[in-house]
């Protein structure tokens, strides 16, 4: 796990913004159906879990109040508070603050099934009333599965990929009662990853 963020530590935010091939097979395709989503966040108090350089923060930014967690918090140029740390500790991070919405975009892959729980789990303790969770989640079919192969063969790192009765069953122990998902299929429409909106 730790090599997984280590990583990124020698990094910058343009290293971080390269374009790969899984970007445009998988990534490309996938903002079709991410993007709409967060545009329609206005006017909320998001926290933004793993941002990275703010590569989909920068969507919502200017219409909402944003905080950011990351374990490389130095990757994110823009202008707004970033906590150093990770998703199992959202509530010691931000202490009493509640949000409406908390964000993440391929977060999750860096998760084992505990620290997925985890996640969970301290994300509806900072959320509000009726609070929004948005995450992505790597499926285990088609290029989901194929992606996380070939992170462990070609670099060395393992990644984590869920299906999506897992990803509910988890949600819903974690205290979030409605959960929608929405497929974010590659090109040719092979199965890659699945976005979880939860309240």
């Amino acid at each position: 796990m730790k090599k997984n963020y280590e990583r990124y530590k020698s990094l910058t935010s343009k290293d971080c913004d390269k374009k790969t091939l899984m970007y445009y097979l998988c990534r490309v395709p996938s903002d079709r159906r991410i993007v709409p989503l967060l545009s329609k966040i206005r006017s909320k108090r998001v926290l933004d879990v793993g941002l990275g350089s703010g590569h989909y923060t920068k969507i919502f930014i200017e219409q909402n109040e944003v905080v950011g967690v990351d374990r490389n918090p130095h990757l994110c140029r823009l202008p707004i508070k970033v906590h150093s740390g990770d998703a199992t500790e959202l509530s010691k991070l931000v202490g009493e603050k509640q949000f409406d919405v908390v964000i993440s975009t391929w977060l999750t892959e860096y998760l084992t099934t505990d620290q997925l729980e985890k996640f969970f789990s301290e994300a509806k303790k900072v959320l509000g009333n009726n609070g929004l969770l948005m995450t992505t989640v790597i499926s285990t079919r088609g290029m989901g599965f194929l992606y996380i192969k070939l992170a462990k063969i070609v670099k060395g790192i393992d990644k984590y990929n869920y299906t999506k009765s897992v990803a509910v069953t988890k949600i819903k122990e974690a205290g979030f009662a409605d959960v929608e998902i929405i497929d974010l299929d590659s090109w040719f429409g092979f199965p890659w990853a699945y976005m979880v909106v939860a309240r």
